[in-house]
């Protein structure tokens, strides 16, 4: 039977990412997965409910899930809430099942869906939430707290311990996909992905002898069974090499005083890089990595921390209304509202993608639309996804055509963009769904379109996308030029995991000149109409307008200086919309040389030594210069503070795309 494309009614109701992971799991079989639930408090409607009461509702809600350092946050907020409604937010991450979305509590804004896991065992009786500002803990507030979410974190290595058999872990959440923690509940029972190993539970991991390699062992086979891939188990750890170079030292070295905390990613989110699958995750992380913060410094004494993420992905409209942009505000804001004079910085890498060919911007005319020819592999073992931008008052008057493969059999579709939210499928059968394309406004003033196409491996228990060429369009009926712009989610299997993902990625028949700088014909031509460009390449958070936080950009030694690493991401300029992302915050060594390509640092065993490249190794050295800053003389403000990371008076007002607004030597 013929495949056709349907209308899909109104929009989904927790955008089309959501819509999609929740149509593809219900063909595998996946209904009675609990959600990860991301969302905020709010006044229900008629009233008759402050902020204290709705914080108690919500833990008591029936079928609803929470780990223990959510139960304390929400705790410590209605501590301090008051009566009535503050102007600030309350924020939370719950896990509930699909059923409760239709309908979901009045007093719950839902912002943002995570990937579906699976309950597992039953979770343990919840212990009474606790307020987190009030527990003495033993946290120095003169030393500064190091902190990483990642992948691959070697939490045995010499390199981080302040004696032979001492770590300086405080804690390493180790999440997993769909597994409860194994073994007697114990305070750390009370979490729902993977497990938390305390610093006396590594410290007795140190003292039990044996080797690095049995020790990580015994804990990843509870957590990661075959063939999940177990990120220590392997040689090198992008986590580890990561937090070498943020605060890695000898024993006797002063950076042996800073403490660390570090989540460590579930492989899945790490496998599927679209990213997707890591936003909840990374929330999470950051939830669980300020909480403890809290739970271990003495009241409002605080200790600054540093939180390094050299991960992301390029979904999102790349302003300071991205989710993970928007998020990371709030958790800085949260934090110091809750312990006045506390200090969070961040530290992210702005992205890779600058030669990926995954960006395109162009201005639609009449008789001249933004025309994207889209290359999806064949092979390709996850599912593809590219985003599509306007002006939302520009939308109505455009017209989107997405015509697959020449001889794939599968059907073209073509629509007026709409005014409201709203989608179109194309499913086989019981299979699942082959593509999708979703409508929605965004809170920024941007009208987006998703389009969603299922993997193209062949699998006659899933549904299939024709690898090929799919040309979209966008055309438009206005006289005004109508600015287009789009990005080709990542979707390429990262190295060491089993080959998946195969990056689909932007062509143009005539549009690819000589590049001097890599001397090959790459350079994308706009002479040519082709609207594939290396702008707006940046991580989808890098839009953020936080002083608190420094999206890296990299370097790479040129004769006596330093010019911009070719991979690292370059700011948007031309076609640039309000609040997207000039050029990163700063700028700092990447890779070493052309040929010893990369930044050198530990691998996952004691003494390992490896080398890798990218924006991931430049944001470290700034969280380990900002270390040494808290530890030695915290500067006054954060003007003074970004003097001292670049030197006085080489800050600019303006960031260069590339270099942003200044050079961390």
């Amino acid at each position: 039977m013929a495949m056709n494309w349907q209308a899909g009614g109104e929009g989904p109701a927790h955008g089309g990412y959501a819509a999609w992971e929740a149509a593809a799991e219900a063909a595998q079989g996946g209904a009675d997965r609990l959600v990860p639930v991301l969302a905020r408090l709010v006044p229900p409607p008629g009233g008759g409910m402050d902020l204290a009461g709705a914080i108690a509702a919500t833990l008591a809600l029936p079928g609803v899930d929470f780990a223990r350092h959510e139960r304390d946050l929400l705790e410590t907020e209605r501590a301090q809430a008051g009566a009535g409604w503050p102007a600030y937010q309350v924020r939370l991450v719950a896990y509930a099942p699909r059923a409760l979305l239709a309908a979901p509590p009045p007093f719950w804004q839902v912002l943002r869906l995570g990937p579906g896991l699976r309950p597992g065992e039953a979770p343990p009786p919840p212990e009474p939430p606790r307020d987190l500002c009030r527990l003495a803990g033993r946290l120095s507030p003169d030393v500064p707290v190091m902190a990483v979410i990642d992948e691959g974190i070697g939490y045995l290595n010499a390199r981080f311990r302040a004696a032979p058999d001492r770590t300086r872990f405080l804690g390493v959440w180790l999440m997993a996909d769909e597994r409860r923690p194994q073994g007697p509940v114990g305070p750390w029972g009370d979490i729902r992905l993977g497990r938390v190993l305390t610093g006396a539970e590594i410290d007795a991991q140190l003292a039990a002898g044996g080797t690095e390699a049995d020790q990580y062992a015994q804990v990843n086979r509870a957590l990661y069974p075959p063939p999940v891939r177990a990120a220590t188990a392997q040689r090198v750890g992008h986590g580890t090499h990561v937090l070498d170079l943020a605060c890695g030292a000898g024993m006797a070295e002063p950076m042996a005083r800073v403490p660390i905390l570090a989540v460590q990613l579930p492989p899945a989110s790490i496998r599927e890089s679209a990213g997707r699958r890591m936003e909840a995750h990374l929330v999470q992380g950051l939830r669980w990595i300020l909480a403890e913060v809290l739970r271990l410094s003495d009241g409002n004494r605080v200790p600054p921390v540093v939180v390094n993420l050299s991960i992301g992905s390029l979904a999102g409209p790349g302003d300071a209304t991205e989710f993970l942009a928007e998020w990371i505000g709030h958790e800085i804001d949260r934090h110091s509202r809750l312990a006045p004079g506390a200090e969070v910085r961040i530290t992210g890498a702005y992205g890779n993608a600058r030669l990926s060919r995954l960006a395109a911007r162009a201005e639609a005319r009449i008789g001249r639309p933004m025309v994207l020819d889209w290359r999806l592999l064949p092979d390709d073992g996850t599912a593809s996804f590219l985003e599509i931008r306007v002006d939302a008052a520009m939308a109505p008057g455009l017209a989107l055509a997405v015509q697959p493969p020449p001889g794939s059999g599968l059907p073209p579709l073509t629509v007026t963009w709409p005014a409201a939210p709203g989608c179109w499928w194309l499913h086989d059968g019981g299979r699942g769904p082959v593509g999708l394309a979703s409508f929605e406004v965004e809170k920024g003033g941007q009208a987006l379109c998703l389009l969603a196409l299922a993997p193209s491996c062949p699998d006659p228990r899933a549904a299939r996308a024709a690898p090929g060429l799919w040309r979209i369009e966008v055309a438009t009926k206005v006289n005004e030029p109508v600015r287009v712009i789009a990005r080709v989610q990542r979707d390429d299997t990262p190295m060491g995991h089993a080959p998946a993902g195969r990056q689909s990625w932007l062509d143009h028949r005539e549009g690819w000149g000589w590049d001097p700088e890599l001397r090959s014909y790459v350079q994308p031509l706009p002479q040519a109409g082709c609207p594939v460009t290396p702008q707006g390449t940046a991580v989808a958070y890098a839009g953020i307008e936080l002083p608190q936080v420094y999206v890296v950009g990299a370097l790479r030694p040129a004769g006596a200086g330093w010019r911009p690493s070719a991979f690292s991401a370059e700011g948007a300029q031309v076609l640039r919309r309000p609040g997207e992302s000039a050029g990163p915050s700063l700028s700092a060594p990447g890779e070493a040389g052309p040929v010893l390509g990369g930044i050198a640092a530990s691998g996952i065993l004691t003494g390992s030594r490896v080398r890798m490249a990218g924006t991931s190794m430049a944001a470290p050295a700034v969280a380990r210069r900002l270390l040494e800053m808290f530890r030695a003389a915290p500067p006054r403000d954060l003007a003074a503070e970004h003097a001292a990371l670049v030197g006085a008076g080489n800050w600019t007002t303006a960031p260069d795309p590339r270099r942003g607004h200044g050079v961390l030597i």
